[in-house]
C-alpha cells in the first residue's frame, strides 16, 4: 500500500474540496435535509392569505415545523407543511392561517383533535383563512358609516343601568355556561361517537322502513278489527255485569241458608287447624305406607306382601308342620335342589311328574296339593306292601 505522500496530490485536493463544500451546504440547509425532516401533511384553504413557504407552523404556541409548499388545487389553496415526528395529530385536526405581529407576518397554526392519526388532507371544513387588514378596515369603515352613535350611546346607557342591579346569580349562571361549553369541548370525541351511533341507528331504521310501515299497517288493521268487534265486547261486558248482579242477588236471597253451611265449614276448618300436627303426622305415615305398598305390587302382576301377627304363630305352626309332613317334607331340611350348586352348561333332563302321596283316598293319584294334604282316618296306605310311606296313614 502506497503512503499518503506518494498519492496524486491533485486528486486528494479535489476530494477534500468537495467534502468541505458538502459540509458547508449541509450546515446551511440543515432544516431541509431529508434525514431531519418531520412528517408531511397537507391542508386545503379557501385563501392562502399571504402565507409563504418557510413560514412557521405552530402547535399550542410552539414551533414544530415549517410551510413546505403552496399550490393551487382547483379553486382552493393546498398548503403542504411539515411537523416534528414526536407531535401527534388526530384525525380531526384543524388548521388556521393567522397573523403574527403588527407587520402582518403570517403563520400556520395547527390544532390537534380526535383520537386517531391524521392520514389524509385536512378538508376545507376544518381550516380557517386569515382576515386581511385592508378587508378588516374596509368592513370597519362600512359599519361605522352606518352606525347611529346616539342610539349606541343610549343602548350602552340602558345596558349599564340594567347590569347595575344584576344579582350575583347572573355571574354564577355565566360561569355555568362557560363550564358547560368547556365540557362540550372536552367531550368532543364522545359527542361525535354518539352522533355516529345515532346516524347508524337512523340508517338501520331507513333500511327497515318497509317493515316498520308494515307493522304500522298491521296495527291499524288490528285497531280496525277491535273497533268492529266493539259491539261484541260491549255485549260480553254487559253479560258479565248481569252475571255479577245475579250472583249478588242469589247471595242476598240465600244468606240465611248459606250462613249455617258456612258456619259449619268454618267449624270443620277450625277442627282441622286444631289437629294440624296430627294430620301432618298421619300424612307422613300414609306416605311411608303407600311407598311400601307400591314396592309390594310393583314386582309383577301379583300382590306380594306380609302382614305380621295376623294369627299367633304358636297356633298356625302345627298346621304348617302337618301339611309339610303329609308331603313328606321337613321344613328344617333344605330341598336337594337347594343343597347343590347351580348347574353349569347344558341343562339336565327334567324329572318325570311324580304324583303327590295320598292319605288313604281311593282312586287314581292326584297331582294337586289340596288332594294330597286331605284324607279320612282309617284309609289304606298308598305305598307298596311292607313299605309304608310317611304320613298319618302310611301315605
Amino acid at each position: 500500500m502506497r503512503s499518503f505522500s506518494e498519492r496524486n496530490q491533485l486528486v486528494i485536493g479535489a476530494i477534500g474540496l468537495l467534502v468541505t463544500v458538502g459540509v458547508v451546504l449541509g450546515a446551511l440547509n440543515y432544516g431541509r435535509l431529508p434525514f431531519f425532516q418531520g412528517r408531511e401533511y397537507s391542508a386545503l384553504f379557501a385563501d392562502a392569505g399571504g402565507l409563504t413557504t418557510g413560514q412557521d407552523v405552530l402547535v399550542s404556541g410552539f414551533k414544530v415545523g415549517t410551510v413546505k409548499s403552496i399550490d393551487l388545487d382547483q379553486s382552493r389553496a393546498r398548503i403542504t407543511f411539515t411537523v416534528s415526528k414526536d407531535i401527534r395529530l388526530g384525525d380531526r385536526t384543524e388548521a388556521a392561517i393567522k397573523t403574527k405581529g403588527l407587520l402582518g407576518n403570517k403563520l400556520l397554526e395547527v390544532t390537534s383533535r380526535g383520537d386517531g392519526q391524521l392520514n389524509s388532507v385536512i378538508p376545507l371544513e376544518r381550516t380557517t383563512s386569515p382576515y386581511q387588514l385592508p378587508d378588516a378596515l374596509g368592513d370597519l369603515a362600512s359599519t361605522i358609516s352606518g352606525l347611529n352613535t346616539d342610539q349606541l350611546s343610549e343602548s350602552l346607557r340602558v345596558l349599564s343601568a340594567t347590569f347595575a342591579d344584576t344579582p350575583p346569580q347572573l355571574r354564577v349562571a355565566i360561569d355555568g355556561v362557560a363550564r358547560f361549553s368547556q365540557t362540550l369541548d372536552e367531550r368532543d370525541a364522545q359527542l361525535r361517537g354518539l352522533l355516529g351511533n345515532a346516524n347508524k341507528a337512523t340508517t338501520v331504521l331507513a333500511e327497515r322502513s318497509n317493515q316498520i310501515v308494515g307493522l304500522v299497517n298491521n296495527s291499524n288493521a288490528l285497531l280496525a278489527e277491535l273497533r268492529n268487534q266493539s259491539a261484541a265486547l260491549d255485549q260480553i261486558s254487559g253479560n258479565i255485569s248481569a252475571l255479577s248482579d245475579q250472583l249478588l242477588g242469589f247471595i242476598n236471597d240465600n244468606r240465611a241458608t248459606l250462613k249455617p253451611a258456612l258456619d259449619k265449614l268454618n267449624g270443620v276448618l277450625t277442627m282441622i287447624d286444631n289437629r294440624k300436627e296430627r294430620l301432618q303426622k298421619s300424612l307422613h305415615l300414609l306416605q311411608q305406607y303407600s311407598m311400601s305398598l307400591g314396592e309390594s305390587v310393583s314386582s309383577g302382576p301379583f300382590f306380594k306382601t306380609y302382614v305380621a301377627n295376623l294369627l299367633p304363630g304358636q297356633f298356625v305352626q302345627p298346621f304348617v308342620d302337618a301339611a309339610f309332613s303329609d308331603l313328606g317334607l321337613d321344613p328344617n331340611v333344605l330341598l336337594p335342589s337347594e343343597r347343590t350348586d347351580p348347574q353349569v352348561g347344558q341343562p339336565g333332563t327334567p324329572a318325570l311328574p311324580v304324583p303327590f302321596p295320598r292319605t288313604g283316598q281311593g282312586g287314581e293319584p292326584r297331582l294337586t296339593i289340596p288332594d294330597a294334604i286331605t284324607g279320612n282316618p282309617g284309609d289304606q296306605g298308598c305305598g307298596p306292601p311292607g313299605l309304608p310311606l310317611p304320613g298319618p296313614t302310611g301315605c
